[in-house]
């Protein structure tokens, strides 16, 4: 009796997969010459729900079938210049990106798969960014980003942040230490008198050499070096540092003197931007290079529509 009902159990199962295959495998859509199955569908379909809701969105099943869509139109165009996306160099990407976790690709294929994502589309998406890659230099515009492009976007830019990493901030500071309770009184008074002279226009290195408590920096006009501009913040940094930075990152001028600030429990002190060294070459490289992707990017999603147009495509939703 048990062996019947194991033979009754394996025929079920058999069929059962035959049944599930036909789903699995069944032709949902076709563009130009490459079909779309239920299991590319299904399969895309999970992998873009987990990256959406990484990012708090949502998908449905339209914006699967666009990247199905768009996908196979940049396979049916890399077909026609007769390119082949070799396996060994996806497969080299994948190691490179899972070297990058300190894993072999082995070890980064279970990792993904702990964390829910197929390894298969995960596979499929690092293959379709080379076909972008290889793509973008057939049939974008390449035209290059002239200077006065550069200059004019990079001048008229509100947020200027990414061009000028390179950018160097000179600063000097006085020190006007207060330690205690009266000290503080006298030295608060001494460097609000002393801001007001500063902000005047007397020498502020001389100032320096004159009042400030700072033994390391006085006799050097109370330099305090070049610092990079977009470093402000960083808790590694002295306040007074941080402070020289913050007025120069919020866009005051080379001469520019702090209002009175305090170090708690040490006294005050006062700041001034003395130099901006903005390496112009490297910013205007940095807004073509900004530009040219822009302009890459949008010169291939119009390629994209109008591919997608020409196609013939079928979807059986």
């Amino acid at each position: 009796m048990k062996k019947k009902i194991l033979l009754i159990l394996s025929v079920f199962i058999f069929y059962s997969n035959l049944l599930f295959n036909d789903v699995v495998n069944s032709i949902v859509g076709v563009v130009g010459s490459i079909p779309i199955t239920y299991e590319d569908f299904v399969s895309r379909k999970s992998f873009l729900s987990l990256q959406a809701r990484s990012v708090g969105k949502k998908i449905n099943d339209d914006m699967v079938y666009k990247d199905l869509v768009e996908e196979r139109i940049m396979y049916l165009k890399l077909q026609e210049y007769n390119y082949v996306i070799e396996e060994n160099d996806v497969s080299r990407r994948l190691e490179n990106i899972a070297s990058q976790y300190n894993l072999t690709l082995e070890q980064f294929a279970k990792q993904l798969k702990a964390e829910g994502i197929s390894y298969e589309e995960y596979r499929n998406s690092i293959k379709k960014q080379i076909a972008m890659e290889n793509l973008s230099g057939l049939v974008v515009n390449n035209t290059e980003i002239t200077d006065a492009e550069a200059d004019e976007y990079y001048n008229n830019s509100k947020d200027k942040t990414a061009f000028e990493v390179d950018t160097l901030v000179k600063l000097s500071w006085i020190f006007f230490k207060a330690t205690t309770f009266t000290e503080k009184g006298e030295k608060q008074e001494l460097a609000d008198r002393v801001r007001g002279m500063a902000a005047r226009g007397n020498d502020f290195a001389e100032l320096a050499k004159k009042y400030s408590d700072d033994e390391k920096t006085k006799n050097y006009g109370g330099d305090l070096g070049y610092n990079l501009l977009y470093d402000a913040g960083k808790r590694s940094l002295p306040a007074q540092v941080n402070a020289g930075l913050n007025l120069a990152k919020r866009g005051y001028k080379v001469g520019t003197v702090s209002t009175v600030r305090e170090l708690v429990g040490k006294g005050f002190y006062i700041v001034k931007i003395v130099e901006i060294q903005k390496d112009m070459d490297s910013i205007r490289t940095r807004v073509k290079n900004y530009l040219s992707e822009i302009r890459m990017r949008d010169s291939f999603v119009k390629w994209l529509d109008d591919e997608t147009k020409r196609v013939t495509i079928k979807l059986y939703k």
